[in-house]
């Protein structure tokens, strides 16, 4: 059995003066206000599996800061077989995130700041890892759209909400420009910094990165897969047939009428009535997952 653990070279006075000098006692025990100080909360939903997730709000005398931990044990086979297929066959998913975040940060693409990782390995087969992460400003897009919808805020009305569909399809055309896809591209998953009276530009930051890869073979179908996410969370929340249309061209940097644009419209529509569906189906059996990420509370 192989253990690594890392920790981001900006971090590693901050977690030691916290108490956290080995990232390894995240993988022994639940991580609590008794073993580190810091207030520690749980945070949980439905469907996930042998992952669990803390927020750790830690002070070691400077600058407050909160740490979002996310560990990873019981892993299926599958997803297993999925890790070593599409992403690293010797390293972890925690591993996988914390890389991730590097790489994206690197290309200018806001996403949680990456804070340290911890693996156990038995060959190429995980047996369990944590992941920190920073949090980020703003919320997940939909509670905050939906917040904004609540409130009748000046952001929900023309001009400003055609901007913010503009802007969100930039944003992801920039993260898509990487050659990265997310495989989780709901809007729950990207976070927004969001003046309700629309008196600056809205600030996105991408969450939730343990999916993400580069695809060798068909990378069309994994960037329709990604839009065809957003459109769906983008008709749950009540977008319109027009903004999310006005997201497509930005996307696209193309103009209404194109080939190109029905093109990507057709293959979307398709995938994403098969996205609602699915989802339907779930929310019958086990009721809908509650939003989480990496921002305030």
């Amino acid at each position: 059995m192989t253990r690594r653990e890392g920790v981001a070279p900006q971090w590693r006075a901050r977690l030691a003066a916290a108490g956290l000098t080995s990232l390894g006692v995240l993988l022994a025990e639940k991580p609590d206000g008794r073993q580190l100080p810091g207030r520690w909360e749980a945070l949980t939903k439905p469907g996930l599996g042998g992952r669990e997730r803390w927020r750790w709000d830690l002070d070691d005398g400077g600058v407050p800061a909160v740490v979002f931990v996310k560990r990873y044990a019981q892993t299926p086979f599958g997803v297993q077989l999925d890790r070593i297929c599409r992403q690293a066959a010797t390293r972890s998913r925690a591993w996988w995130e914390y890389r991730q975040s590097e790489r994206l940060t690197a290309a200018h693409i806001p996403v949680p700041q990456p804070v340290g990782f911890v693996e156990e390995m038995r060959g190429a087969f995980e047996r369990r890892s944590a992941v920190l992460l920073a949090r980020v400003a703003g919320d997940a897009f939909d509670r905050v759209w939906q917040w904004a919808c609540e409130q009748d805020a000046p952001v929900t009305r023309e001009p400003a909400r055609h901007d913010l569909a503009v802007r969100l399809g930039r944003f992801i055309a920039a993260f898509h420009g990487t050659g990265y896809c997310h495989r989780d591209l709901y809007l729950c998953h990207v976070f927004v910094d969001l003046d309700l009276e629309a008196r600056r530009p809205p600030e996105f930051c991408l969450i939730d990165l343990a999916r993400t890869f580069r695809p060798r073979w068909r990378r069309m179908r994994w960037i329709i897969k990604d839009l065809s996410q957003l459109d769906a969370s983008a008709r749950q929340i009540g977008a319109a047939r027009t903004d999310r249309l006005r997201f497509l061209l930005a996307y696209l940097g193309l103009q209404p009428g194109a080939p190109r644009v029905r093109w990507y419209a057709r293959r979307i529509v398709r995938k994403r009535d098969r996205i609602l569906r699915r989802i339907e189906r779930k929310n019958q059996m086990v009721g809908p997952d509650p939003p989480y990420g990496y921002g305030s509370e």
